[in-house]
């Protein structure tokens, strides 16, 4: 049941990505030929209002299938040809598999006749629509959970915190190397993972400049991490009162909203670049099939403590996946969104576009690589599953 769920709570957010292109297709004039939600052959299908909405046997991806977008821009749905059915006074139907457009229509709802500014709102929607959902599911979070702001816990006089020069009640908000960059940290999870990125970069002469609010106003305090050895690690030497805080006032609502957003976007960001840096082992990449899994697992054991609980530790992992999904699209690369946007940028810029059928190309030849792509983290999802890596993830 929790793999369903799961797999429902995927779906739901290819659906509300391709439903950003939609909308924005239909606000500007733009013919839809489909409206699939997942890949392959299809199980459900009709024709509506001059565009069909399906429903595929895999529930792994989606697509919004334009009238003149390139066949590599639209899922697995041709867009290239139609058949001509009939003539009217010299105004022959064309027929896209069930959804129809007179011949002199064709300009008019043509995806790559629109202007570049249109074009490039309709690139972007589905991204826009994955950090509203987030957006929306982080608000349902810190609405009954609340945020994990960093309040500085110092019990005693003594400590190492205490001796660094932190106070008891300090409001953590920054931390970064002396005399450089701060990173923003609001949350523990932030400074937690500042803390695993920057790791290996501590030593016997590491500074650290942390920003704090104190009675307040802002104070800078810079100490040095303290080697731990049991377990052989530098650490920051810091204590935090533990858990999640409610909101006092619409104000801090929202600002625990838009830090919760902040968090998930900034892992998948630190994510590539461990990913780039060789510090992501086999067992940390996932795939849908992967992604699946861990959601059900996740969730299923969760409901130990109440269906409830089970629901918002699924929000929480849907606003991560939401985020994840928003960054991923907006990479610069070639059949999706991401690069479809710097083709228009350059157009915007140069005032000159690029060849149709060359952008073509270069999204289908990209397209067989992501799908080459897909194929290795399905097997390697599958590696993981029956190995019994994933279940080591989560503890098990």
């Amino acid at each position: 049941m929790s793999i369903i769920v799961a797999i429902l709570g995927l779906s739901f957010l290819i659906f509300f990505h391709e439903l950003g292109h939609f909308l924005a297709a239909k606000i500007c004039h733009v013919g839809v030929l489909e409206f699939s939600i997942g890949m392959g052959p299809r199980l459900v299908s009709r024709v509506w209002k001059n565009t069909r909405y399906s429903l595929k046997l895999l529930p792994i991806g989606g697509s919004c299938a334009m009238l003149g977008e390139d066949s590599a821009g639209s899922g697995d749905f041709s867009t290239a040809e139609g058949k001509e059915l009939s003539e009217l006074e010299g105004d022959p139907l064309i027929d896209y598999d069930g959804v129809r457009f007179r011949k002199s229509e064709i300009e008019k709802y043509n995806f790559q006749n629109k202007p570049a500014h249109q074009r490039f709102f309709i690139c972007i929607a589905g991204v826009l629509n994955n950090f509203i959902l987030a957006a929306i599911l982080a608000g349902i979070i810190v609405f009954f959970c609340g945020y994990d702001n960093l309040y500085v816990s110092v019990p005693s006089e003594g400590n190492i915190a205490s001796e660094n020069g932190f106070e008891d009640g300090d409001i953590f908000r920054s931390i970064g190397f002396h005399d450089k960059g701060q990173s923003f940290t609001p949350g523990y999870r932030d400074l937690f993972i500042w803390s695993y990125v920057n790791n290996e970069y501590f030593d016997d002469s590491t500074i650290l400049d942390a920003v704090v609010i104190r009675n307040g106003e802002k104070k800078t305090i810079s100490f040095k991490p303290h080697f731990d050895e049991a377990s052989q690690k530098y650490m920051l030497g810091i204590s935090f009162y533990g858990g999640r805080f409610a909101a006092g006032n619409l104000y801090e609502f929202l600002t625990d909203t838009f830090y919760e957003v902040r968090y998930n976007v900034n892992i998948v960001i630190q994510s590539l670049g461990l990913i780039a840096r060789g510090r992501v082992q086999r067992n940390e990449v996932m795939g849908p099939v992967g992604t699946v899994t861990v959601m059900g697992n996740t969730v299923e054991r969760s409901t130990k403590y109440g269906f409830f609980n089970a629901f918002l530790v699924l929000l929480e992992l849907l606003v991560m996946i939401s985020s994840n999904l928003g960054i991923m699209n907006l990479l610069p690369i070639p059949a999706l969104d991401g690069g479809r946007l710097i083709f228009i940028t350059f157009e915007m810029l140069s005032r000159r576009k690029l060849d149709p059928s060359i952008e073509d190309r270069i999204n289908q030849a990209w397209m067989v690589a992501l799908l080459v792509l897909m194929a290795l983290i399905m097997s390697n999802d599958i590696w993981n599953i029956f190995s019994g890596a994933y279940a080591s993830v989560l503890g098990g």
